[in-house]
């Protein structure tokens, strides 16, 4: 320092006079301006010291504190806003939170409902809304995932980015939320959801730290953390989000934000989608649309509803036959006498009816009128009395038809209440 400013002393010595002073006013004008500027961070430093805030300050919230923790996010949203210009709109967003994938896609121009079941989160989402822009075509919903119903509106993609299924209980709720789904999807409407893979390794964590972020409303710092444990019997999931918020003074809170839920595997994923009624259409693992592999950090399914059955037409019932009145047969050993008489008693011009066996699986049908044409007729009995003939033998006649009509279609299958 002493050697600095002996050097500067010498060199304006060894200048001339009308240098000297051109160098003099020089130096003099950069400590005015060091001055001024030590003074303004002096005083701003004052300023914030003493304020007294007006009114109670906002609490930080969860809402608040999901949006540090999730803002630099942004994979999921460039693949949903990519399928949203393929497939359009309208697009219905499950578990929209405050808006982090539903606000851009509104963005696009698309028309966007938003269902999330936290009030606080939709009020969040509702102010970043009015903020961004008023123009925009967002419909926030407060509602279930897992029983919702919008009135019979019809939507051309449902998407469920961001594990939002992965935060419901067990597969009984995740079958439940996709048929919803399949009640509110166009029949050429396409399913988008994402989960994790289930990386045995990595899915017990004590506490591990994620990230740090600053909040810029309170000049804060959050320190955010991770626990979780996992039972692989049940696949279910049970942890926290734990932010550590340190303010300017150095002093530090904690907020702690408990979740469950559970984990999929892909082929369980495939016949939930398949008994809610969709036909999976492509699975990923990544957003980049790789293929899913072990080392893969994200499982994206893609599906679109099933075809609906075509009813099954029943076939008419096959035409009646007429059974004909035939006399009952002649004892064995009668005399001549009276099997003349049983023959003489017959109509000649009455035919015999032949019967055939009944068809499996086809009931027999009433008798038709007596204006029916008559079947075939067997060739005519011999003569009473001829020698060694034996007796006249009557052919049997038919069971009697059922009453109850009898259609030869399949009864069609019930379909499952959504």
């Amino acid at each position: 320092m002493y050697l600095a400013l002996l050097n500067l002393v010498v060199v304006l010595l060894s200048l001339t006079s009308q240098q000297q002073t051109l160098a003099l006013i020089g130096i003099g004008v950069v400590v005015v301006l060091i001055v001024v500027l030590a003074a303004m961070l002096l005083a701003r430093w004052w300023v914030r010291r003493n304020r007294k805030p007006v009114g109670p300050e906002q609490p930080v919230e969860a809402p608040e504190l999901y949006d540090l923790r999730t803002a630099d996010v942004t994979d999921d949203i460039r693949f949903c806003v990519e399928m949203a210009r393929q497939v359009g709109g309208p697009v219905l967003e499950l578990g929209s939170g405050t808006g982090r994938v539903t606000l851009p896609l509104a963005r696009t121009g698309l028309v966007v409902t938003g269902l999330e079941t936290s009030r606080l989160m939709l009020q969040r989402a509702k102010m970043k809304a009015e903020q961004l822009s008023a123009k925009l075509h967002v419909e926030w919903v407060e509602g279930d995932i897992t029983n919702f119903s919008l009135g019979g509106r019809k939507f051309r993609l449902v998407l469920a980015p961001f594990n939002v299924l992965q935060e419901l209980r067990d597969l009984n709720e995740m079958e439940k939320c996709l048929r919803c789904v399949v009640e509110h999807l166009e029949p050429t409407g396409k399913f988008v959801v994402m989960v994790q893979p289930p990386r045995w390794e990595a899915l017990k964590v004590e506490r591990r730290f994620m990230k740090a972020v600053y909040n810029p409303r309170t000049n804060e710092l959050v320190n955010c953390y991770q626990s979780l444990e996992v039972d692989p019997i049940w696949q279910k999931l049970r942890g926290e989000y734990e932010y550590e918020i340190w303010d300017h003074a150095g002093h530090a809170r904690q907020i702690a934000a408990p979740f469950e839920g559970s984990y999929v595997t892909c082929p369980e994923m495939a016949l939930l989608l398949r008994a809610a009624g969709l036909q999976l259409e492509a699975v990923y693992g990544s957003f980049a649309r790789d293929k899913l592999t072990a080392q893969s950090k994200q499982m994206v399914f893609i599906a679109h509803p099933l075809p609906a059955a075509k009813p099954q037409v029943a076939l008419p019932a096959p035409a009646a036959r007429q059974p004909a009145k035939v006399p009952a047969p002649a004892p064995v050993g009668a005399s001549s006498a009276g099997a003349s008489s049983v023959a003489a008693s017959m109509p000649a011009a009455s035919p015999a009816t032949v019967v055939l066996p009944e068809t499996k699986g086809v009931s027999q049908a009433k008798p038709a009128s007596p204006s029916a044409s008559a079947p075939a007729a067997l060739p005519a009995l011999p003569s009473p009395g001829a020698s060694g003939s034996a007796p006249a033998q009557g052919v049997q006649n038919a069971p009697s038809a059922s009453s109850g009509r009898h259609t030869t279609g399949q009864r069609g299958r019930s379909k499952p209440t959504h």
